[in-house]
């Protein structure tokens, strides 16, 4: 089956005042399904991430907090997802930013 993933941009902060926005869409959020093959390598989505003009917000000290969240679709009655399900990491301090790389295994790493 398939997992539903759910990334999350700079969550510690109310909508309107996320300091990160994803490139496609200019949206602090991103939903999508990563297909799930059992014996091949882990497939990669990759999304590109932008900080929003340092004029448009205040806050320019705390971190960013980065979250992605899997789950099981509804139509997969029986299974049970084991496992880390919502990874998190921060990124602050000198704003390091350009892609961050979703895997299929649950890890969070921006590049």
């Amino acid at each position: 089956p398939d997992l539903e993933a759910e990334l999350q941009l700079d969550r510690l902060k109310p909508r309107p005042s996320r300091r990160v926005l994803l490139l496609q869409g200019h949206q602090p959020s991103w939903q999508g399904v990563l297909v799930v093959a059992p014996g091949t390598a882990p497939v990669c989505s990759n999304l590109t991430a932008y900080l929003r003009d340092e004029a448009e917000f205040k806050d320019k000290l705390s971190p960013v907090a980065l979250s992605v969240a899997l789950t099981l679709p509804r139509e997969a009655p029986g299974l049970v997802l084991y496992g880390d399900t919502l990874v998190q990491a921060q990124v602050g301090g000198t704003w390091p930013w350009g892609d961050v790389t979703v895997m299929t295994w649950g890890g969070l790493l921006p590049t």
